[in-house]
């Protein structure tokens, strides 16, 4: 093979390689091209519509038509409502052939949720939203879709119970009223009180005014179990004893003994009127306070509790309130 049969062979080669090389950089660059605009189409979907509290929000609650804006479904941080009406999953949320977005809930439980939410844009901290309040045989599935939809720590719906009243106390205590009033000694000393009720399952709602918290130093407010045989006058630390020391310190008391939680500090005063919430289901305490604050002890399941006031102080004095 002489010189130029050569040259030829050699050119060939490098024309080929040269081929298969674009080749390669034509296909990686379709594959780059292809992935960018995969991510573009990305970004632009997971893009954060604008949106404005004052947006008019239409719902289909299985087939209920309603109308609500959206900053009264984004009220309550970290929710469910609050995260779907935020704006960035606007173009995800499930519409109806009218547009409206669809819920398949049981529209009577989440018009009671609703309207909770318009009353609380209106409330203030004397004047807090009511909770609501459902039959006792809707209230497993009502606080399912509280629990599915976030709201448990904002909404507990309660079963009033308007026949409390104190029966169990220490010596140094009298009852008034029929037991509606309890008031510690003259002398002064821890002393106990116990409800008359004892209360397994559904949720219960507990209103007690503070007639006589004069230095507003110490009094418990709680539950303990509903068998209880009271051991000495220190209710607040007897095993199975669940609640608050309001006042100055602002305790809080777990199973009989204290934790290191002072969050209630200074916050309630004398004539104020406190709210027990007891959820046997959910196993939970709740106490509100006219602050519109809301305070929550995870609570044994299943148990039966009982009312549990313990007075450290001379002449103090609550009083059960009936609605």
């Amino acid at each position: 093979m002489n010189c130029a049969d050569l040259l030829a062979k050699f050119d060939d080669l490098v024309k080929r390689f040269r081929n298969e090389f674009n080749d390669i950089i034509e296909g990686e660059r379709a594959k780059m091209k292809a992935e960018l605009d995969a991510y573009n189409a990305e970004k632009q979907r997971m893009k954060v519509i604008v949106v404005t509290d004052n947006d008019i929000i239409h719902l289909n609650v299985s087939g209920h038509k309603l109308t609500t804006k959206r900053s009264t479904l984004c009220q309550v941080e970290n929710s469910l409502l609050a995260s779907m009406f935020s704006g960035r999953w606007e173009d995800s949320l499930e519409r109806d052939q009218d547009g409206a977005v669809f819920f398949d809930f049981n529209p009577q439980y989440f018009v009671i949720i609703l309207d909770y939410l318009r009353a609380k844009k209106v409330a203030t901290t004397e004047n807090p939203a009511p909770l609501p309040i459902v039959p006792e045989d809707d209230a497993k599935n009502f606080n399912n879709l509280l629990e599915y939809l976030g709201l448990s720590d904002e909404i507990v719906p309660a079963e009033i119970v308007p026949s409390e009243k104190f029966n169990r106390h220490s010596s140094g205590v009298t009852l008034e009223e029929g037991g509606k009033i309890a008031v510690n000694g003259p002398n002064g000393g821890h002393s106990y009180v116990l409800g008359g009720n004892i209360y397994q399952q559904r949720i219960v709602r507990l209103k007690m005014k503070l007639e006589s918290f004069q230095n507003n130093d110490w009094m418990f407010v709680g539950v303990t179990k509903g068998d209880v045989v009271p051991p000495n006058n220190l209710s607040y630390k007897w095993p199975g004893s669940y609640g608050w020391g309001l006042g100055r310190d602002g305790q809080v008391w777990k199973d009989g003994s204290r934790t290191n939680d002072h969050a209630l500090k200074n916050v309630t005063k004398q004539n104020d009127t406190v709210e027990l919430v007891l959820d046997c289901d959910a196993a939970k305490l709740s106490l509100h306070l006219p602050t519109g604050q809301r305070f929550h002890i995870e609570i044994p399941k299943p148990q039966s509790w009982r009312l549990n006031v313990n007075f450290a102080y001379r002449n103090d004095k609550i009083h059960i309130i009936d609605e």
